[in-house]
């Protein structure tokens, strides 16, 4: 694994852990969300989902399955979104064959449409909806 891919993963895991603290009574109420990311008709597995509130004030993530299923995450795994309103940004980026000799990871490859990266999709998470988002890029 590149270390810039262990560098990435390492955040992710360190900013969920610091958003666990404090217990559940001291967090905000979430709901469910899942749904299914698709690109050109097909399956996109091992894409970063992320649901960013247009408020700025928290995120939800996930990951794609070999189905392109993923299921949010806020502050423990498959908790899914507080209610509101989302910019999606959805990532895949191709894995490196193997670590480079000089140490200089090259750029990655994105899979799919950068535009994806930037939060273009939007979505609104409900209390009692159903808050199922598919989405099929192009």
């Amino acid at each position: 694994m590149s270390m810039i891919l262990r560098v990435m993963c390492l955040s992710g895991v360190i900013a969920l852990a610091g958003c666990s603290g404090g217990g559940n009574a001291d967090r905000p109420p979430t709901v469910p969300v899942q749904g299914v990311i698709t690109f050109k008709g097909q399956p996109v597995e091992g894409a970063s989902v992320t649901f960013q509130r247009t408020d700025r004030t928290r995120s939800a993530v996930g990951r794609t399955d070999a189905r392109g299923q993923y299921t949010l995450t806020t502050f423990e795994p498959g908790d899914g979104a507080m209610t509101g309103d989302y910019e999606i940004k959805i990532v895949k980026y191709q894995q490196p064959e193997e670590e480079p000799e000089d140490g200089v990871t090259p750029p990655l490859k994105s899979l799919i449409p950068e535009k994806y990266a930037k939060g273009v999709l939007k979505a609104t998470v409900q209390d009692g909806g159903e808050n199922t988002f598919n989405f099929d890029l192009e």
